[in-house]
């Protein structure tokens, strides 16, 4: 628990700070270009989330991705942040609580759903509809399919997460 919470004030702070700037949607930006960069590397990813690399290394890689993606000064600063403090592998947490960050104030929420089998869009329509309702917020939902859930879903709203699945209830009766 002391993970998300820790990257949760890291994501805070870049915030205010942005905000405090007028800056925010540039620092949006570059959590976009990061995200991107991250999901099309998993070379990076891995290399993130390593915490044994020398502060030198880690900072001639932010160094490098600066420059090649143009981060704005505040986004750079933050990440040598992250570094000075030997927090940079937790940077993929950071930029997702960033982004709930950003959904909150415009008073939205991010979801997943992840089911067993692939649905209609009509019935992927109606599933964020309900979830609007009950919320009372805007929800932005994405749909997955892992047919080893068997039946069932697993829905998740921010930290809290609902397990339905047959797998999940297969494991725990075979646990006890």
């Amino acid at each position: 628990m002391k993970t998300f919470s820790e990257t949760q004030r890291y994501a805070k702070a870049v915030y205010r700070l942005a905000y405090e700037a007028k800056s925010l949607d540039v620092l949006e930006k570059d959590f976009l270009k990061l995200k991107e960069i991250l999901d099309q590397s998993s070379d990076l990813k891995k290399f993130i989330k390593n915490p044994t690399h020398k502060y030198s290394v880690i900072n001639n890689v932010i160094d490098a991705l600066a420059k090649n993606f143009s981060f704005s000064d505040l986004f750079s600063r933050f990440l040598k942040v992250l570094n000075k403090n030997r927090r940079f592998f937790f940077l993929e947490k950071i930029v997702n609580n960033f982004f709930n960050l950003l959904l909150n104030e415009k008073g939205e929420v991010l979801a997943t759903l992840k089911l067993s089998h692939t649905i209609s869009d009509s019935d992927k329509a109606d599933i964020a509809k309900k979830l609007d309702n009950i919320l009372k917020k805007k929800i932005n939902i994405s749909f997955s399919v892992d047919p080893s859930l068997l039946v069932g879903s697993i829905l998740q709203i921010g930290s809290t997460m609902i397990d339905t699945s047959a797998k999940t209830r297969l494991n725990n009766l075979l646990n006890k």
